[in-house]
């Protein structure tokens, strides 16, 4: 992620049922570091290669948080965008990820409701590092109408 990024802001009234919208996220060293260092979370599965390795696990797993970040990520700054506020978020996780790991973060616009200007999205984290499907979710995003 690119600190100088600018922040699209799509509209709802452009936001189309059906469109899909994706981007890729890498689990880099800063990222699991910056997690680490901002909330502090060192279970043993997560930070220690041994615990994590009698547990069945290649290495520490990566905290399902830092999925849930690149997915607020996604929101804020790639769809909608700026224009934008997320209400709910729900993620189930199916298979670990690891550090280095890419993810692919995939939107599909569900819903749209016009009342209140919220789109529901159908998420997925597809882990093309390791060829497998890491959670699945679904959002409620306000978004700006004009």
């Amino acid at each position: 992620m690119n600190a100088l990024e600018a922040p699209r802001a799509v509209r709802y009234d452009d936001v189309v049922v059906g469109a899909i919208h994706e981007r890729d996220y890498v689990i880099t060293t800063a990222v699991y570091q910056g997690f680490l260092a901002a909330f502090d979370d060192r279970s043993p599965i997560h930070v220690d290669a041994e615990a994590a390795r009698a547990r069945g696990f290649a290495a520490p797993v990566m905290h399902g948080a830092i999925l849930n970040g690149f997915v607020s990520h996604f929101v804020g700054m790639v769809f909608p965008g700026a224009s934008s506020l997320l209400l709910s978020m729900e993620l189930r996780f199916a298979q670990p990820s690891f550090e280095g790991d890419t993810l692919c973060l995939q939107a599909k616009v569900a819903q749209k409701v016009d009342a209140q200007q919220v789109v529901v999205l159908h998420l997925s984290l597809a882990n093309r590092t390791r060829g497998y499907v890491a959670a699945t979710g679904r959002a409620q995003i306000r978004v700006d109408a004009t």
